[in-house]
């Protein structure tokens, strides 16, 4: 069920809204903190969250469900891409609470006057891929890695920042003390992060296969516990061994989603997939042992117009073939420099910023302004 477009009542208030983040009724600014819509849905998807997370024994099943108008919708319901988040000028930039992350990081107001950056909110290996094109308000993109900050630059004239690893700047739902009594009882655990469909993009694989090469890495590994980790998308999953433990994130447009990862992160010891994603990285970043899982995924891109599905076929290629690269690498008797060697150029692992680096980047004013370059 697509939502109606706001009449003129509800598109001058969205704009007297944004004016008010933005700072251009200075007399009304000391308000953008009272947005009551937003604030609801932060707290109503903090909610969702910790009861998932707090489930004992545990069953980190985070609800795929929307808040929008001050209820909870279903998102199978909603066009592709949708997000109901109405807290920067980008709606791409509340994907899966990054622009959550650096504020809180920052010590700014979560919400406020919108950020002048595109937040990149997830991974591209091929200089050819994209996410959103510059607007007339943006200063630039936050993404990642050096090399992609290189390609963006290249490719708009814009500024274009790495920041590292987006699950840096999370923080565990959890307290300390409960982290390390669930890892206590959890064991060596192994997390499990396999390729998953987005929107008009389908991805498949053997589940029975995907089963047997967890299980026989689990014992290989040395592993007691396993969380296999879904994506909402995915079909519900059929025979899993008992005593495996299913978690779900949610719906990206869950502003807590990294929060959620970053705790599963925390709880295990070390990460299998079959597909070269942003969890790989993220894996690093907290020092998780990577290991490959041999059962191949197949991409449908059908559902794209030819030139998006040109995209993301090439995209799809240079994915493999790091893929493959990283399988040799982990193969290695000691593959922890080789590996993050492989993967620092996209994920940026030294290029975090402090909370007051954080800070000064976000609200410093933008440099001379340039002519976008459009490609």
């Amino acid at each position: 069920m697509t939502k109606a477009k706001p009449g003129l009542k509800g598109r001058l208030r969205q704009g007297f809204r944004r004016a008010i983040r933005a700072g251009r009724v200075p007399v009304l600014a000391r308000l953008a903190g009272f947005d009551r819509d937003q604030w609801m849905a932060l707290a109503a998807y903090r909610g969702l969250v910790q009861q998932a997370f707090g489930a004992r024994p545990l069953a980190p099943q985070v609800s795929s469900l929307l808040w929008d108008d001050g209820a909870f919708h279903d998102a199978a319901e909603r066009k592709a891409f949708f997000s109901p988040a109405r807290r920067e000028l980008e709606n791409s930039s509340h994907h899966y609470g990054h622009d959550i992350l650096i504020k809180r990081h920052a010590g700014l107001p979560l919400i406020g006057a919108p950020l002048p950056w595109l937040l990149e909110h997830g991974l591209k290996v091929s200089q050819s891929a994209t996410f959103e094109r510059p607007r007339d308000w943006s200063r630039g993109y936050l993404c990642m890695g050096p090399l992609r900050a290189a390609w963006l630059r290249e490719r708009f004239g814009l500024e274009a920042e790495p920041i590292g690893p987006w699950i840096s700047y999370a923080q565990p739902l959890l307290a300390a003390p409960e982290l390390a009594s669930l890892r206590e009882q959890l064991g060596p655990t192994l997390l499990v992060v396999l390729a998953h469909s987005w929107d008009q993009v389908e991805r498949r694989m053997d589940q029975r296969a995907c089963l047997a090469a967890v299980a026989d890495q689990a014992v290989r590994g040395g592993y007691r516990s396993v969380i296999w980790l879904r994506h909402w998308k995915d079909p519900q999953l059929q025979d899993l061994p008992p005593g495996w433990i299913v978690a779900c994130n949610g719906h990206r447009s869950n502003p807590w989603f990294l929060d959620a990862m970053r705790t599963l992160l925390e709880l295990s010891d070390g990460l299998v997939s079959n597909a070269f994603g942003t969890h790989l990285g993220y894996g690093v970043a907290l020092g998780k042992r990577l290991h490959w899982l041999p059962v191949a995924a197949e991409q449908d891109l059908s559902g794209l117009g030819e030139a998006k599905a040109e995209e993301e076929a090439a995209e799809w290629s240079e994915r493999q073939r790091l893929s493959d690269e990283l399988s040799s690498r982990l193969a290695l008797a000691d593959p922890a420099a080789a590996v993050r060697d492989l993967l620092d150029p996209y994920w940026g692992f030294e290029c975090l910023r402090s909370s007051a680096e954080l800070r000064d980047l976000l609200t410093s004013p933008a440099r001379e302004p340039r002519a976008i370059r459009r490609p």
